[in-house]
């Protein structure tokens, strides 16, 4: 008989890995036939559905080692909606470490789902505001580009009409566009200043004044000046690579010299960093992080000392950058911000705890999403249940994309944040202080789910005040400055020049975040700066107020012809 082939549990051949498929299928319909001729269908139907299931497991399996390659090549921190959905899948099917609230993958879709259909109307209510994903990128010029119009005619001799004779007349006009490239050329400007002499007397020689200069002793122009230090610090290009690029441009400028005068500008404009260090003091929010700078020290054994660059920046528009020989508060934030009453957002590191507990300053701190959020990260392609607590975080952020497309100010925003997203802290709550209670406290899970407890209050502090964010990556945004100069010019010169190097990364970091064109403003204050016509009034000098004056003269100027210098 037949009944001998059947196996006694419809699950006990399902091994699809352990068979080739065309295999695995004839022995699929042989058992599935057998049980019907035997009078089993029930327990056919069953067979094809465990079979069903296995597969579908595998493949989900599959599915997930694939997101998991495609994330190995990177280190980015974004979180793939499919590898979250797998992996929520495969939660439920473990079950959640609250067992009060399982984990129910189609009711975080549909939560999802909603979320996105409220975004996507927001964002048709306001077309011009919404994120738009051109499949083509053309290029595009900005007012800083000289523009000029060409008329091009047709020749009288060619506009009569070929039927009846009669001159045509003119329709319009069709524009086409040409981008011209004109390489940045130097011009030595020579001064010849002719001096006179007495012819009697033989005494007092008078000489034509001599033109400014932006630095003593230096042949240097403003824009020269200006050039360099962009180069260096806003394109990452070292001086020598710079020194080259000259050459190539006719001007042998030795490497000492363009480090000199990068010093000098950088001592130049300590002062006016000195104003934008005392508005980011008074800032109603002010964010802090820090990375490491290499720094040449002759007395150091090594030759060679690992400095810290301190970054803070004001209510989202001001920068400051402040060097330290060591990373520790007391020369640090607790220095700069002695005294601070005001919201302080920063990670939990221990360097900060004076900010907050009055022996340096009683600030009000403020966490960052972003560092508690990584540490689950880390972990998706080991353990899924961080794919819960991923998914809750990144609504919240959804939530402010919301706020976003509705255009919401300080208000509506606020308001917004209280009505939807204390229903997912305390989920997330709940799931964090099950996980912390359950976990051995050595695990990594644990670790990550204790850090978010312990920084509760700090971290939920945005709920009740739009103006706070809920990270502080526009800090860390900053500081990559720091990191790109370090990968390409390796350390400073001293720490003089490093603290140097702070004043005009905070000058040029400021300018990045109004969209105030670096060259040209910094031409125009160095030659500002050094007639000491500025020394009294220099917050007038700092990106925003400068690109104010600029845009209130530009407004009084009278528009140009478009036809202005054109040929025919």
């Amino acid at each position: 008989m037949g009944a001998a082939s059947v196996p006694h549990s419809p699950h006990a051949s399902l091994a699809p890995s352990a068979r080739p498929p065309r295999r695995a299928l004839a022995q699929a319909r042989d058992t599935v036939q057998t049980l019907v001729e035997q009078g089993r269908p029930e327990e056919a139907v069953e067979f094809l559905l465990a079979a069903l299931a296995a597969v579908l497991d595998k493949s989900a399996e599959l599915e997930l080692l694939i997101a998991k390659l495609r994330r190995a090549n990177h280190r980015s921190e974004h979180t793939d909606p499919g590898q979250l959905a797998l992996l929520l899948e495969q939660l439920a099917a473990l079950g959640s470490v609250d067992d009060a609230a399982p984990v129910d993958p189609e009711a975080e879709a549909r939560e999802d789902e909603a979320l996105d259909q409220e975004i996507a109307a927001a964002e048709r209510a306001h077309p011009a505001d919404a994120p738009t994903a051109s499949p083509r990128q053309r290029w595009q010029t900005s007012a800083a580009v000289e523009r000029r119009v060409k008329v091009h005619e047709l020749p009288r001799a060619e506009r009569a009409c070929p039927t009846c004779g009669r001159e045509r007349q003119s329709l319009g006009v069709d524009v086409t566009h040409m981008l011209e490239y004109v390489p940045g050329h130097f011009v030595d400007h020579e001064h010849h200043r002719t001096k006179y002499a007495c012819g009697t007397c033989k005494e007092g020689i008078a000489t034509a004044a001599a033109p400014a200069k932006v630095l003593p002793r230096s042949a240097a122009d403003a824009s020269l000046l200006a050039h360099i230090v962009v180069s260096k610090y806003v394109d990452h290009c070292p001086l020598h690579r710079l020194h080259r690029i000259y050459a190539r441009s006719g001007a042998t400028i030795p490497v000492s010299t363009l480090a000199d005068w990068v010093g000098e500008v950088g001592a130049l404009v300590l002062p006016l960093g000195e104003v934008l260090a005392a508005r980011v003091r008074h800032a109603t929010v002010v964010r802090t992080d820090a990375t490491g700078l290499r720094v040449l020290d002759s007395t150091s054994p090594a030759n060679i000392e690992w400095g810290t660059m301190w970054c803070y920046v004001g209510d989202d528009r001001d920068v400051v950058f402040r060097y330290t020989p060591r990373g520790d508060g007391a020369t640090g934030p607790w220095k700069f911000l002695a005294g601070r009453t005001g919201y302080t957002q920063a990670d939990a590191a221990s360097v900060f705890d004076r900010l907050y507990d009055g022996q340096a300053a009683s600030a009000i701190e403020v966490g960052c999403w972003a560092h508690g959020r990584r540490r689950l990260v880390a972990l998706q392609d080991m353990d899924c249940r961080v794919a819960y607590p991923l998914k809750l975080i990144t609504r919240l952020y959804r939530i402010e994309r919301l706020a976003d497309a509705q255009q919401l100010e300080v208000k509506g925003r606020t308001a917004l944040r209280q009505e939807r997203a204390p229903p997912l802290l305390a989920k997330l709550q709940r799931w964090l202080v099950a996980t912390v209670e359950k976990e051995p406290p050595s695990s990594d899970l644990a670790k990550a789910a204790a850090y978010l407890v312990n920084q509760w209050t700090a971290l939920t502090r945005f709920v009740d005040d739009a103006r706070l964010s809920l990270d502080n990556n526009l800090c860390e945004q900053q500081l990559r400055d720091i990191a790109l100069g370090r990968k390409n010019f390796l350390f400073a010169g001293s720490h003089d020049a490093a603290s140097r190097a702070a004043a005009l990364y905070s000058l040029l970091r400021t300018c990045a975040l109004h969209g105030v064109l670096p060259l040209p403003y910094l031409t125009d204050v160095l030659r500002k700066l050094s007639t000491g016509e500025y020394d009294t009034r220099l917050d007038e000098l700092l990106p925003d107020r400068w690109q104010a004056a600029q845009s209130a003269v530009s407004s009084e100027r009278p528009t140009p012809s478009p036809l202005a210098g054109s040929t025919r």
